[in-house]
């Protein structure tokens, strides 16, 4: 079965195919890729992050009640061996390539993305980590978001949204940005996202946790 996630607007998503679910804590959640895992999306369950059906009573914000964070561009960072390019549309906010190369990558400079302060490999190495696709590189004139990771799996962040490699999604609106990546993103599951049903930063600016329960 071809792992794929389908998701209605007032309901929680529903992931065909499923290889691997890392809870929040690290551990692997027993799951069977020939059955269908039902997560919340509402940001309420009590059995996270599994839905337990607390969407019907409280209802999932739609994406129109809130504001996308970041502009739908791509922007570009050219470096003397290589190139990155950047939606922040797409970015959710994880900040995993600061961690990773924080002298390439710095939130409080302009230009924020300066790939000549450190080797290619490094550089590359950074962008792969990225779990949205905000983050590409060109290579050979193409851009592309050097996934390496083909396994349908999904990873639940602390207090966090799902990081999702494989699967593909069924949006009927496309990407979640120009330059977007079928094969990885992040999904928001605390139900206060402006780009649904992606990511965009919001659980942690409006400092929501898993423990939210109504």
């Amino acid at each position: 079965m071809a792992a794929k996630i389908t998701y209605k607007d007032d309901g929680p998503f529903l992931v065909e195919g499923l290889e691997s679910l890392k809870d929040a804590d690290g551990t692997l959640l027993e799951v069977d890729p020939g059955e269908t895992q039902a997560l919340c999306r509402c940001g309420r369950s009590a059995d996270k992050p599994f839905c337990d059906g607390t969407h019907t009573r409280c209802g999932v914000q739609q994406p129109a009640e809130a504001d996308a964070a970041g502009k739908d561009t791509v922007l570009t960072y050219e470096g003397r061996e290589i190139t990155v390019l950047y939606n922040p549309r797409i970015c959710s906010h994880a900040a995993v390539c600061v961690r990773s190369q924080p002298e390439v990558f710095d939130p409080d400079r302009k230009p924020w993305i300066d790939p000549d302060r450190a080797d290619a490999r490094q550089v590359l190495a950074a962008v792969r980590g990225c779990p949205s696709g905000a983050l590409r590189v060109m290579e050979d004139g193409t851009p592309t978001h050097k996934v390496l990771e083909t396994r349908a799996q999904i990873e639940v962040q602390p207090d966090g949204p799902l990081w999702v490699t494989g699967p593909a999604l069924d949006t009927g609106d496309g990407l979640p940005g120009e330059g977007g990546t079928e094969d990885r993103y992040v999904l928001c599951r605390c139900g206060l996202s402006g780009n649904k049903p992606y990511c965009d930063g919001s659980h942690h600016d409006l400092k929501w946790t898993a423990r939210d329960e109504h």
